[in-house]
């Protein structure tokens, strides 16, 4: 008979770190991940690649250097906010001190560089959260979203049958 082993699924902190050249810790943050540190986290973070995704297309469709400027500032707000909810401010601090060698960068400067952590710290959230979590705090993947008449429609074959009164014959 197999032997069973129960898993630890929600462990109460995990570390992220970045490492330089020589694969030596650069930056460590312990970070909280029971279910309400995770929750507030979600909240905090939201749906940020989905909105990383317009401000992005937004800066490409700018016609003037006050469109740039402007949507340049709001993507690095949104980069700080959501690298700070989830390794803190100093981690945020952190990580423009290590792009920067050391000296803290002009984050704007190097937007593409901090949305590289702000991607890789976003996935490593979404991954520790339940899918009921994500949807509560609105967050939906591709395939997840799909819009018949302004309402979600549920991608299981038997929720949409049932959604829609039953099969048609």
């Amino acid at each position: 008979m197999a032997k069973t082993t129960t898993l630890q699924v929600n462990r109460k902190s995990e570390r992220i770190n970045i490492r330089d050249d020589d694969g030596r810790v650069a930056y460590e943050w312990e970070v909280a991940t029971d279910d309400e540190s995770l929750q507030t986290m979600l909240v905090r973070v939201g749906n940020a690649f989905e909105r990383a995704k317009e401000l992005a297309d937004a800066s490409d469709a700018a016609t003037t250097p006050e469109e740039l400027e402007q949507t340049t500032k709001e993507i690095v707000k949104l980069q700080k906010r959501v690298i700070s909810a989830i390794i803190g401010p100093q981690g945020y601090q952190d990580i423009l001190e290590y792009i920067g060698d050391g000296e803290a960068v002009d984050p704007a400067r190097y937007i593409r560089n901090v949305g590289d952590v702000f991607g890789s710290l976003c996935v490593w959230l979404y991954q520790r959260c339940t899918s009921k979590q994500l949807r509560e705090a609105g967050v939906y993947f591709e395939g997840e979203q799909r819009r018949t008449n302004g309402q979600w429609t549920p991608d299981n074959r038997k929720a949409r049958r049932a959604k829609k009164g039953g099969k048609k014959r």
